[in-house]
Order: C-alpha cells, then sequence, then structure tokens
C-alpha cells in the first residue's frame, strides 16, 4: 500500500469517528450539527477513495484529481466565509498535500515500472 495512501485511510478514520476533535483544532471554528455532518462526510470520501486506490480500483494518479477540485473549493469557500475561513484554509492545505504527496508517490513509482531492469526478459 502506497503511504499516501495509508494516511488517507487514518485521515478519513479520525474525521468520521471524531469530528469535534477536528473541529476544536480549528481556531475560530465552534463545532455544530452542520460541521459534525460535512467532516463526517469529508471522512467518508477519504474512506471511500483510500480503500479504491488500496484495492487498485483508482489508479493511484487519478486520486490526486479530488484532493485538487476539494482543494480548489476549499479555497473558494475561504474567500467567500468568514465562519468557515480558518477550517476551509486548513482542509485547502490538507487537500492539497494529499494531492501532492499522491503525485509524487505516482512519481516515485513511474521509473521503476517504465525501465525494467536489465536481467529481466523481455517478452
Amino acid at each position: 500500500m502506497v503511504p499516501v495512501t495509508a494516511v488517507r485511510l487514518t485521515w478519513g478514520t479520525a474525521l468520521t469517528v471524531l469530528p469535534d476533535v477536528v473541529l476544536r483544532s480549528c481556531p475560530r471554528t465552534t463545532p455544530s450539527r452542520a460541521g459534525r455532518a460535512v467532516v463526517r462526510a469529508l471522512g467518508a470520501r477519504h474512506l471511500v477513495q483510500g480503500l479504491a486506490t488500496a484495492r487498485g480500483t483508482l489508479p493511484t494518479a487519478w486520486a490526486a484529481v479530488p484532493d485538487a477540485l476539494h482543494a480548489a473549493s476549499m479555497a473558494g469557500l475561504a474567500l467567500h466565509s468568514r465562519r468557515w475561513r480558518t477550517a476551509a484554509l486548513i482542509d485547502c492545505l490538507v487537500a492539497g498535500a494529499f494531492a501532492v504527496g499522491t503525485i509524487r508517490s505516482t512519481r516515485a513509482s513511474a521509473p521503476a515500472a517504465a525501465h525494467p531492469s536489465p536481467a529481466a526478459p523481455v517478452p
């Protein structure tokens, strides 16, 4: 399993199981019923995405796409909502880190697959 996928599954579990802890860790963000629902939904998205990547259903390189889109949407929310600005900026950074980590892990594994060792038989 790619380390980014393991981190994603852990993060998704934390968001789903401990939404109040996550919300309280964001300065100027008061836990609310709506906030908990959003955090749990985001956690479920991370779990589904992580499991799909781990099983090979979703190619690792494509796993960066939802993260990049999510980061962009959180940047927009931060610009337009004073109430959710801090949480949105933190989530934007987390989503951006997942996108970058996924791309880096994909690039790190690509050269080994693209260039077989000289001792490997040619089909």
